[in-house]
């Protein structure tokens, strides 16, 4: 009973102390979605830096990476499998640095876990859901709608949501009004073939468009937002242009 009530005291000081943390960063940007996670993340985060905005990094990707404040990546090393647990010591590790901005892909795939995700932990300022598509059906639901539902764990409450998903945009809509927040389309045909060329592999027009519409949204330059953009280093499996 007594290392009962020393736990439950530990573990309510601990969740205070995190909660406490994670306010600290005033701009927190949560990223889900089926494709394209890993480079919208890096994405934002460039054009956040470039905005002289102090931002920590966070992408699972094809290796775990943390993005410092200069665009500086230093590699996660996990002792075990992957855990969500891993981004309460980012969060930690951002509001110990004093960042005014964390951008954060979602790594978790269990519905139960996206939620507790942005629920507990990240709180976030900004939703992004890139996309929905047919994957991780054993958890997720073997439907788009269903799929959709899963994703929208991690919408914030009145807050805004973005994304690139047209097909499932009235399902996400619905979500993100249950939770008094404000769901924006970023729409791919506002960026030009000349803006693509700055970049020096293959990334997706709708990569993009996404992560212009929430710098403009946090009252970011275009220019400003693009330059960044194109000095951000993309994820090890993007492909080069030749």
């Amino acid at each position: 009973m007594i290392v009962f009530i020393f736990v439950s005291i530990y573990g309510f000081i601990e969740f205070a102390l995190h909660q406490k943390k994670i306010l600290s960063i005033p701009i927190r940007i949560h990223i889900n979605g089926t494709r394209g996670k890993s480079s919208v993340t890096r994405l934002i985060g460039a054009a956040l830096r470039e905005a002289d905005i102090k931002t920590i990094t966070k992408v699972t990707g094809t290796y775990p990476r943390l993005i410092l404040e200069n665009g500086c990546e230093v590699a996660i090393y996990r002792k075990a499998d992957a855990n969500i647990i891993e981004q309460l010591s980012i969060v930690k590790f951002a509001a110990n640095r004093k960042a005014q901005a964390i951008v954060m892909e979602c790594m978790a795939v269990q519905p139960q876990y996206q939620w507790i995700t942005e629920t507990k932990m990240l709180h976030s300022t900004v939703g992004v859901i890139t996309n929905v598509r047919l994957d991780h059906i054993d958890v997720m639901g073997y439907t788009l709608p269903e799929i959709a539902e899963a994703l929208g764990n991690t919408i914030p409450k009145h807050q805004n949501l973005f994304t690139a998903e047209k097909i499932l945009f009235n399902k996400l809509k619905e979500i993100s009004e249950k939770r008094s927040s404000i769901i924006h389309l970023a729409d791919e045909n506002q960026v030009t073939e000349a803006e693509m060329k700055g970049f020096g592999y293959i990334e997706h027009k709708e990569n993009v468009a996404l992560a212009l519409a929430v710098s403009e949204h946090l009252g970011i330059d275009r220019k400003v937002a693009l330059k960044g953009m194109y000095r951000a280093i993309p994820d090890a499996g993007a492909l080069k242009r030749s």
